[in-house]
């Protein structure tokens, strides 16, 4: 009969917290927020050069090993240890990471960005697991075991690094890495082990971003083994779509309400096997998916965070990695049929995180990255700026600048 006073008291005590001197960044950013109404600012290069500047320093950060810090956090709820500033290096996104910083190396000819993303690949190289996995987690923090959805996106990585460089190392951590996945996999397209210890288990319609990974694979060895395993995985994610193009078995931890994160997931794996293994279904379910979503964006950029079945909002929150994400999917995916209702809502997508991202901050930990939610205090990756929210900000962005000017109505 105590808890709601207990909770009470805990909403004192956090709101007490927010002027506590070791949150003043956070408190800055609040502020900025409240000062000024969001909206749909038009990409620019400067928004992409500020968010690949942050993934520098996120590197830099995380130590001389070449993985990329997971992130900054500005601010922790009361009675938590969860660290303040740079958090450690984190293998998942460090893998995906590479394949941003050589295509942005290749836009600006930036021969840093090259050497930055090879010094990834070759820190993925050292910590791959002797059965050809990569851990989920934080690099350092918990014990390393292996998980499946942390190897597909890795395996992005050392295939890009295999295609830039030509040394085989890369290619042959890439094979035992797609191994490792096909050991996990079912005949129906489950993976039925390999479950990241960090959210609930079981398989997850948005493994099919893995299913990519492993095509591409498929693709650069030429190899139909790894192309009808990832079929195989595009079959079930096609399994858990409603009619109105809502996933079932499509989040971390609630399935009931999933993440535009991993909606975003799911719809770049679709419309990528779609692509790559010739798919008609694939490309017609990713655009089921984004009709409804093109509709749902508000005219200033604004999408909920996650969503109830039926496409109800569960939240009043912005998940930002989310919203960069399925703005690349419907930019990528109107340049190929011309969608220009799909373009206009990427357009306004992509353009509230760049107002999002254009909130003053003084701090080298927050200026130019992709903060988990918007407002801050939003509860996906809350007070904290993310490598992989900026990582997939940046390639939006490059998107959209790579469109034709017409297109782009730059």
């Amino acid at each position: 009969m105590f808890r709601p006073w207990k909770r009470a008291a805990r909403s004192v005590l956090e709101n007490l917290s927010t002027y506590h001197p070791r949150h003043r960044e956070a408190l800055e950013i609040v502020r900025a927020e409240r000062a000024a109404p969001p909206g749909a600012v038009p990409p620019e290069r400067r928004h992409l050069n500020a968010a690949i500047a942050w993934i520098r320093r996120a590197q830099n950060a995380a130590g001389d090993g070449g993985g990329v810090a997971w992130g900054y956090r500005a601010r922790r709820p009361v009675r938590s240890r969860d660290r303040l500033g740079w958090i450690g290096p984190y293998p998942e996104t460090t893998g995906y990471i590479i394949p941003t910083m050589l295509r942005y190396a290749r836009l600006e000819v930036d021969p840093e960005a090259s050497r930055s993303a090879r010094r990834m690949a070759d820190w993925e190289l050292s910590i791959q697991l002797p059965d050809g996995g990569i851990q989920g987690g934080i690099y350092g923090d918990q014990a390393a075991t292996s998980s499946t959805f942390v190897t597909g996106q890795v395996l992005f990585g050392l295939m890009a690094a295999f295609r830039e460089w030509g040394d085989i190392t890369y290619q042959r951590a890439a094979i035992r890495a797609g191994d490792y996945l096909l050991e996990c996999l079912d005949d129906t397209g489950r993976f039925q082990k390999g479950y990241s210890r960090f959210c609930a288990g079981g398989p997850k319609a948005y493994e099919v971003r893995t299913g990519l990974a492993l095509a591409e694979l498929g693709v650069m060895l030429e190899r139909d083994t790894y192309k009808q395993a990832a079929s195989r995985i595009a079959d079930y994610a096609l399994s858990c779509q409603d009619a109105d193009g809502w996933f079932r078995e499509n989040d971390l931890d609630f399935h009931d309400r999933p993440l535009t994160h991993t909606i975003g997931y799911a719809l770049e794996g679709l419309h990528g096997l779609g692509v790559l293994l010739h798919r008609q279904d694939c490309l017609e379910a990713a655009a089921r998916t984004l009709n409804r979503i093109a509709a749902l964006v508000r005219e200033d950029g604004f999408l909920a965070g996650r969503w109830f079945s039926g496409w109800k909002p569960a939240v009043d929150w912005a998940c930002l990695t989310g919203s960069s994400q399925i703005a690349g999917v419907l930019i990528r995916i109107q340049d190929q049929c011309g969608n220009s209702a799909w373009l206009d809502a990427g357009r306004r997508l992509l353009g509230f995180v760049c107002c999002a991202q254009d909130i003053p901050a003084s701090s080298p930990g927050l200026a130019g990255g992709i903060r988990g939610s918007y407002p801050f205090h939003g509860d996906y990756g809350q007070w904290c700026v993310l490598n992989w929210a900026t990582k997939f900000f940046a390639d939006s962005v490059m998107d959209y600048l790579q469109l034709p000017p017409v297109a782009g109505v730059r």
